[in-house]
C-alpha cells in the first residue's frame, strides 16, 4: 500500500523544517485563510482544513479516498536518528525513515495504527516493536478504517485516537527510529492554544470517556499516561 505524507501546521508558513522536494510532494492541512502563505513558501499541495482536529480528520479521509496508508507529520520535526539501542547512532534522512517505517506497517496484518517513540531518549525505547502503547501524534501512520479523531478535543487528541485503536484491534509502536519535535517551545500550533485551563478540560474529557484507562502523570503537571 502506498502513502502521503500530511503535515498538520498552523502559522508557521515561513519557518518550516522541509526542503524544496518535501514542500512539493508533502501535503499541508493548514489553518483556515493560511493556505496562499504555506504556498508563497513553497509548498504545492495545501489545503485549508480548519482546526487540528478536523486537519487531522481530513488528512485521513483524503488518503484512505485513495486507499493509501495516512502518514501525520508535525510541522516542527527536527530530526530522525536510529536508536542506539539496536544501531550505531547516527542521523538519517526523513524520507528515508518514513519509507521504511511504511514497509515494515505493509507487512502486519489486521493494525491500522503504527506509531514511534514519544521521546527521541533511547533508554525508553529499548524494543524494537512494543504493543498496545501510547502513539504521539507527531508521527502517525494509519491504514484505511472508520476511527477518527474526536472532535471534542483540543489537545491530547494522540491518546484517544491510541485507545480507540486499542480497543478496535492492537496498536504497534516500531522503535527503530528515534524522532526529535521542537514541541511546547515552539510558537504555532497547539502551542498558541495550550495553557492550564485547556489541558484540563481535555484531561477531563478523555476521562470521563476512558475512565481507569486514563491515568494522571503525577511526575509531570498536564500530562497523562494511558
Amino acid at each position: 500500500m502506498k502513502h502521503n505524507v500530511y503535515v498538520i501546521s498552523a502559522n508557521r508558513y515561513n519557518d518550516l523544517p522541509f526542503d524544496a522536494k518535501q514542500k512539493e510532494d508533502y501535503i499541508f492541512c493548514v489553518k483556515n485563510g493560511q493556505s496562499n502563505l504555506y504556498k508563497q513558501n513553497g509548498c504545492k499541495h495545501v489545503y485549508d482544513t480548519g482546526n487540528l482536529m478536523n486537519s487531522r480528520n481530513f488528512a485521513l479521509d483524503h488518503a484512505f479516498k485513495q486507499n493509501k496508508i495516512c502518514v501525520q507529520l508535525s510541522d516542527d520535526i527536527k530530526k530522525v536518528k536510529l536508536n542506539k539501542s539496536f544501531y550505531q547512532s547516527k542521523e538519517i534522512q526523513l524520507d528515508n525513515a518514513i519509507k521504511d517505517i511504511v514497509n515494515k506497517f505493509n507487512k502486519i496484518q489486521g493494525v491500522y495504527l503504527m506509531g514511534v517513540p514519544p521521546t527521541d531518549n533511547y533508554f525508553f525505547a529499548t524494543k524494537l516493536v512494543v504493543e498496545n502503547k501510547f502513539c504521539i501524534g507527531d508521527m502517525l501512520f494509519v491504514k484505511p478504517n472508520e476511527l477518527r479523531f474526536d472532535t471534542q478535543l483540543t489537545l491530547k487528541e494522540d491518546y484517544d485516537y491510541t485507545l480507540q485503536h486499542i480497543q478496535k484491534a492492537k496498536v504497534l509502536r516500531y522503535q527503530k527510529y528515534l524522532f526529535t519535535f521542537k514541541h511546547y517551545s515552539n510558537k504555532g500550533g497547539a502551542v498558541d492554544i495550550r495553557n492550564d485551563q485547556e489541558e484540563q478540560k481535555n484531561i477531563m474529557i478523555l476521562k470521563s470517556k476512558w475512565g481507569d484507562k486514563v491515568k494522571l502523570n503525577t511526575k509531570r503537571k498536564n500530562e497523562i499516561l494511558i
